[in-house]
């Protein structure tokens, strides 16, 4: 477990909601060994707990950003109508050496960002990422109806709460981080370190899933069959 992610836990320790380290460091909690260089730290919070997030951070004296397109938003108030639908919120200690802000001209409190290495070591960003769930599931995607109950969604890796393996797994699936070079060695490496780890049932879950996303097929749900039936 890296410095980072013990920093981070203990950052999150006391807020007052849920959360769990998803991504990369999600798999190697799972694992408890590291797989590879991580862009940055990923923690997953639920729709409802949007306001006392920001409200949070805010305490901590971060500075928190949602990201409409390829700029940033600086959120300043828990109330602010644009936390009601954002899908990830940036927070960013006023100190950050990871990523450097620009003002946009013109525009109020919006500003470009530049990311100023290929790896986070410090704890000054966090990227929340905002799901959601119902009273007894995790929702993986809305669209597709594909669920995970919760108590198998969010692990535990001593008191270090992590998204469940198969999830990161199936949201891999997804041909778009298949395909691009920025993600296919980061997947090639998940997928290869994780898939044979999985216990059967989070194996079973992860296939139904991926092939009710894409019905019309997809290369890893046809790699995932062949990687278990030889074994």
């Amino acid at each position: 477990m890296t410095n980072l992610v013990l920093e981070c836990n203990s950052f999150f320790k006391d807020c007052g909601f849920p959360y769990a380290f998803c991504g990369g460091y999600a798999l190697e909690l799972f694992l408890n060994k590291k797989l590879r260089s991580h862009a940055d730290v990923d923690i997953l919070i639920f729709e409802e707990d949007r306001k006392i997030a920001v409200e949070f951070l805010l305490s901590k004296g971060w500075n928190t950003y949602v990201r409409p397109a390829m700029e940033l938003n600086l959120i300043s108030d828990s109330e602010d109508s644009r936390l009601a639908d954002c899908s990830a919120i940036w927070a960013i200690n006023p100190d950050c050496s990871f990523i450097r802000l620009d003002p946009v001209n013109g525009k109020k409190n919006v500003f470009t960002y530049t990311i100023l290495a290929e790896e986070q070591f410090n704890l000054d960003f966090i990227e929340i990422i905002v799901n959601a769930k119902d009273e007894t599931n995790y929702i993986a995607d809305k669209a597709a109806n594909i669920t995970r109950e919760l108590n198998k969604a969010i692990l535990y890796n001593d008191s270090v709460p992590y998204l469940a393996p198969e999830i990161k797994l199936f949201y891999d699936s997804n041909p778009r981080y298949m395909e691009l070079d920025y993600f296919k060695n980061k997947n090639r490496i998940d997928f290869e370190s994780t898939a044979s780890c999985l216990p059967e049932e989070s194996k079973n879950w992860l296939i139904c899933a991926i092939e009710k996303k894409y019905p019309e097929g997809n290369k890893k749900a046809e790699l995932l069959r062949r990687f278990y039936l030889s074994r």
